[in-house]
């Protein structure tokens, strides 16, 4: 099994404002279970049994929001030993996902004495189902890392979605563990498709959905970027040696300007186009479990409780409302309506993904 987590808590889930905004955004948002997709996600770690730790990347102002979040669960959900097991990371500021793994990469090299222990890169706000079938498919996934491969796990495709990028998969690959979940080579990773090209890859039959989730060593993720990224890893090439302070019992790495000038020093990049698009040893865990993103409020209305206390329907069907004022709803079918803090929100379902385009709209008549 791999021997740390990292989950990316960073993000400020643009695509589900205005509930999800710059104060509290989608990872510290309650589902309909009570727990935050945060919680869910140290839960998750926290079944892997790492013999290392459980890193969480985030922002120096949500540090705050994360400490709450971890002390929340190891009560609610009696976790013995999870503040000590978790390790709080505050990124002076967002740079994407490749510097943030290779901050955590650096860390474990300079000062792990597992330093060729696989790591699991997750995100912070993602539905995953069941725990122990994720659990099994990551065993299968650590093997694979390491043997020194960058292994991402594929989702099979349930719609011919033009939201996630895809993965053609090429030949199967063997693994002696009991039970392995299907391993197979990458023969391309494909960019989010339009609705043609989606519906052609479902028709194929071997092409799946790009988790995003990774495990790797962390030698073998720095000398890919070396190979692939060398900005960013010039950027993180002196050894970074942390020191803490505890906030409620739990460790939190104290600023440091070696990470400030490295962050300040590496461009802004994605994982997948930094390194696993480019990588010759990429391959894919095909999951048993089921995933959802939960990237856009037609995703998200499905976990997320609805308020009918608020709303008012006429003549109106397949509509989902949240709101925190009341909200009359006449005439109209298949929309989504989501209204916080005077701010509005209102969608036909199927074209929630373009909500970040409608902000980027509205801030630049308000900049005006």
């Amino acid at each position: 099994m791999c021997t740390d987590v990292v989950i990316l808590a960073g993000g400020s889930g643009e695509r589900l404002w205005p509930v999800s905004t710059e104060e509290k955004p989608k990872q510290f948002l309650r589902l309909s279970g009570g727990e935050s997709f945060l919680q869910s996600a140290i839960a998750r770690a926290w079944a892997l049994n790492v013999s290392g730790s459980i890193y969480i990347i985030t922002r120096d102002s949500w540090i705050d929001l994360v400490v709450q979040d971890i002390i929340d669960l190891s009560e609610n959900a009696k976790i013995p030993g999870l503040l000590e097991k978790t390790v709080i990371m505050g990124e002076p500021f967002g740079k994407n996902t490749a510097p943030a793994a290779a901050w955590l990469a650096r860390i474990l090299v300079t000062n792990s004495k597992e330093k060729n222990g696989s790591v699991l890169l997750m995100a912070s706000d993602h539905i995953i189902d069941p725990t122990e079938q994720f659990t099994a498919d990551t065993e299968t996934a650590s093997w694979f890392a390491d043997q020194d491969y960058l292994v991402s796990f594929a989702i099979p495709p349930r719609s011919p979605s033009t939201g996630y990028g895809y993965i053609q998969a090429g030949s199967n690959l063997t693994c002696p563990l009991e039970d392995p979940a299907l391993a197979f080579g990458i023969d391309s990773f494909k960019e989010k498709p339009d609705e043609i090209t989606a519906e052609s890859y479902l028709d194929a039959g071997n092409y799946y959905w790009n988790s995003g989730l990774y495990l790797f060593t962390p030698t073998f993720y720095l000398d890919e970027l070396k190979k692939n990224a060398p900005e960013v890893s010039d950027a993180f090439s002196k050894p970074i040696n942390p020191t803490f302070r505890k906030i409620k019992g739990i460790s939190v790495m104290e600023e440091d300007p070696m990470v400030l000038q490295a962050y300040t020093a590496s461009p802004s990049i994605s994982f997948d186009y930094a390194v696993s698009e480019k990588c010759d040893r990429s391959i894919s865990v095909l999951a048993r479990f089921d995933w959802d993103d939960v990237g856009s409020w037609d995703s998200l209305s499905q976990y997320l409780d609805p308020t009918p206390e608020f709303t008012g329907l006429s003549e109106s069907s397949n509509t989902y409302v949240n709101s925190d004022i009341p909200v009359a709803i006449c005439g109209v079918d298949d929309i989504i309506v989501v209204i916080r803090d005077g701010k509005a929100l209102i969608s036909k379902k199927g074209y929630t993904n373009s909500v970040k385009e409608a902000l980027a709209d509205l801030r630049n008549k308000d900049s005006k």
